[in-house]
């Protein structure tokens, strides 16, 4: 299941980066939920549905141009996935290009992402998984 769920992701990712994120929606589950990390203007707020998603992403874009998650490594949690990610932005106003790493913590349901929670690296996410009891 590991590496269906990863080549699952594998796909949304690369949808994310060609078609941004309306074509990143059509990749998820329709009751999906999405917990932003700690560090987060909004302070971890939990989106729900594609609506929620996609406002989220706007929100981002209101001060980037550019958006790229280039996933590093998958981690097999057990009915978790970690994904270490490389991310670029750009600033819609300086054009300046950001580098930096990041984690999502993606839970399936059959066979489409339902839950995504975002870490500012992977070993945040994976204290927190210890935390839970889920490693």
């Amino acid at each position: 299941m590991f590496e269906e769920d990863t080549k699952r992701l594998r796909v949304a990712y690369e949808a994310f980066n060609e078609g941004g994120v309306e074509a990143f929606l059509e990749q998820l589950a329709p009751e999906f939920q999405l917990r932003d990390r700690e560090s987060s203007p909004d302070r971890a707020e939990t989106r729900y549905g594609k609506q929620g998603i996609k406002e989220l992403f706007d929100s981002y874009m209101e001060a980037f141009d550019a958006l790229r998650l280039e996933p590093q490594e998958f981690i097999d949690c057990g009915d978790q996935i970690v994904v270490s990610l490389h991310q670029r932005v750009r600033g819609s106003a300086s054009g300046a290009e950001v580098v930096g790493n990041i984690a999502h913590v993606w839970t399936m349901r059959g066979a489409a992402p339902y839950r995504l929670r975002i870490f500012g690296d992977k070993e945040s996410a994976l204290r927190t998984l210890d935390a839970e009891g889920s490693l």
